[in-house]
């Protein structure tokens, strides 16, 4: 009764990890360290084009440390130069038309604000097409970890069950009292 109740729980474990997404369930650093690091190095798991040794692990770890401090700077000169961006736009248009005035009555300078503009939203959509597909990797990526952690666990509880069944079985064969023979 123990084998078949606790492989029903873990069936079910197994099943919600490879079907979580990243809408619904952001990864926590000590599931990420455990069964995508760990448990995979002690299991003798990889993963395609990623190696799992004890190196990798603690370069990993302290790429993501760096990794933090890094993001806390950049930040804060994205948001500056965001600024800066803002700013330079925003005099671009205040002073392209009184700059651009001819004698043939101002039609080059229409011709090209109007270009500009264009160009300003064929920019826009680029950047948002951009920023879905840099979204989407991400999700596949959070996917795919999801899975493997999904994959790890089905093979350590493989490993478990085996090795109760071995232990159960040649326990319950060695106390018959037929078998010992006195």
């Amino acid at each position: 009764m123990f084998m078949v109740a606790s492989s029903v729980v873990l069936t079910v474990v197994v099943l919600n990890f490879h079907h979580r997404t990243a809408d619904i369930h952001e990864m926590p650093a000590w599931i990420h360290s455990i069964f995508l690091q760990w448990l995979p190095w002690i299991l003798r798991m990889s993963r395609p084009g990623k190696k799992i040794t004890r190196k990798t692990i603690t370069l990993n770890n302290r790429m993501k440390e760096l990794e933090l401090k890094e993001r806390s700077s950049k930040s804060l000169l994205a948001n500056v130069l965001d600024i800066e961006d803002d700013f330079r736009s925003q005099t671009n248009f205040s002073l392209r038309p009184g700059l651009a005035t001819d004698d043939s009555g101002g039609s080059s300078s229409v011709t090209c604000i109007s270009a500009q503009r264009e160009l300003q939203s064929i920019l826009r959509e680029l950047q948002f097409i951009t920023g879905r597909m840099r979204k989407s990797d991400e999700e596949a990526d959070i996917i795919s970890d999801w899975k493997f952690a999904a994959m790890v666990v089905d093979r350590f509880c493989l490993i478990i069950f085996t090795l109760f069944t071995v232990v159960a079985t040649v326990a319950v064969l060695l106390s018959a009292p037929h078998i010992i023979v006195q």
